[in-house]
């Protein structure tokens, strides 16, 4: 990947991450992946076609330069059912698409996921055959995760929305809804901003750092060190595999749902991270209360957090979940045998997220500690919630 490549992908990952923060309905959260892209892929442009009638409500779209098509022609049963039943996601001009269109004679389509679903499909344009390297290919199925993501998390809030509705929010005071529409919007924000600061503090800066090695790289061979060249490759495509095991295990943790009890949702979160690290987690649970959605999934959170910050840091050779109701409150606990850290440690803590684990521990009003000690005795993050905001069964 060259220098100019590696510069529009990092660009991109930037926009992108924003504008899906950013967005209120399913037009934008489309758009911003069309915008980034036709940036990446260096495409003319590009159409989105719904595939899915029950999915979210999502609109017909073009953005850039398209090939001239009536309006209906993208939502029409009959184009659907087309590229539904089409195998050729790479064409030339055999494709219904670019039929009369002079300038543009290549399309290359990526499909739209949704709930394990293909609920729609960009169209991307290119005046000539492009060049779509392996980096390019990964940011776009990883903004298509991203974009399904987004619009779950869109589908679930009007959802309760409506449910807040036909369970009569309507008949409380406009003062009251007022203040609980406020309380809602502050809580979006505070999380968008969470977002974006993990996505600065993780990706973007791993992405920054490859786009200086790689430019170290092209300078090793215009000098005639191949070598070296070779071994700062080397080194890159390996952090870049980090990054993405990441970026793919931070995407799988957002789309569960808290929807079922919390011991087996920790019992499912514990099993995904044997599976991914290889390695074994000895579980003990002993949980009565039901808690509130919001309560229990930022529980969730940081139990996934502090499992990620095993398998990247700790070379640990066991974990253990506790989690248990004590008379006031319920003990959520991760430890592992691994090598520790010093958590008051400025840089440390950044690292490890600690800042975004005690902010989602001080949303629902729960004590986070940790205790851990540099090269012995691993590490244990612990989480204490109040019972009084769970109820019995």
């Amino acid at each position: 990947m060259t220098q100019a490549e590696s510069t529009r992908v990092i660009q991109a990952s930037f926009n992108l991450g924003a504008s899906l923060l950013e967005a209120v309905d399913e037009e934008s959260v489309l758009r911003a992946c069309m915008r980034a892209g036709c940036q990446v892929l260096n495409a003319d442009g590009c159409l989105f076609m719904p595939l899915n009638e029950f999915a979210q409500n999502l609109p017909p779209l073009a953005f850039g330069r398209v090939p001239p098509f009536d309006e209906t022609y993208l939502a029409s049963p009959a184009q659907r059912q087309q590229c539904k039943v089409c195998e050729n996601r790479h064409a030339g001009r055999e494709c219904p698409f670019l039929h009369g269109n002079v300038e543009a004679n290549f399309i290359h389509c990526v499909p739209l996921l949704v709930n394990e679903r293909e609920s729609g499909l960009f169209s991307f344009v290119f005046s000539s055959p492009p060049l779509i390297n392996q980096s390019m290919d990964w940011f776009i199925v990883e903004s298509m995760r991203l974009a399904a993501l987004a619009l779950d998390a869109l589908d679930r809030r009007q959802f309760i929305q409506s449910q807040q509705l036909h369970d009569g929010r309507l008949d409380l005071s406009d003062e009251v809804q007022t203040l609980l529409a406020q309380r809602e919007a502050r809580a979006v924000l505070q999380e968008r901003a969470r977002l974006a600061r993990e996505i600065h503090d993780g990706l973007a800066q791993t992405l920054a750092f490859l786009k200086i090695e790689i430019g170290r790289a092209e300078s090793m061979l215009a000098h005639n060190k191949p070598d070296q060249a070779a071994r700062l490759l080397k080194d890159s495509s390996r952090t870049l595999g980090d990054a993405y095991l990441d970026a793919r295990e931070a995407i799988e943790n957002l789309r569960r749902a808290p929807e079922d009890h919390l011991d087996g949702w920790l019992k499912q979160v514990a099993e995904d991270f044997e599976s991914i690290s290889g390695l074994p987690v000895e579980i003990e649970i002993h949980i009565q209360r039901e808690f509130p959605v919001q309560v229990q999934a930022q529980m969730i959170r940081i139990v996934q957090e502090a499992l990620t910050n095993v398998r990247k840091h700790a070379q640990a050779s066991r974990v253990h979940l506790t989690a248990r109701e004590l008379e006031t409150e319920l003990l959520l606990e991760v430890a592992d045998d691994g090598r520790g850290f010093d958590p008051a440690n400025s840089i440390a803590a950044a690292r490890f997220g600690l800042r975004g684990m005690r902010e989602r521990a001080e949303s629902v009003g729960a004590e986070f500690q940790i205790a851990s000690c540099p090269q012995e005795g691993g590490t244990t993050v612990q989480l204490r919630v109040p019972l009084r905001v769970g109820v019995k069964p």
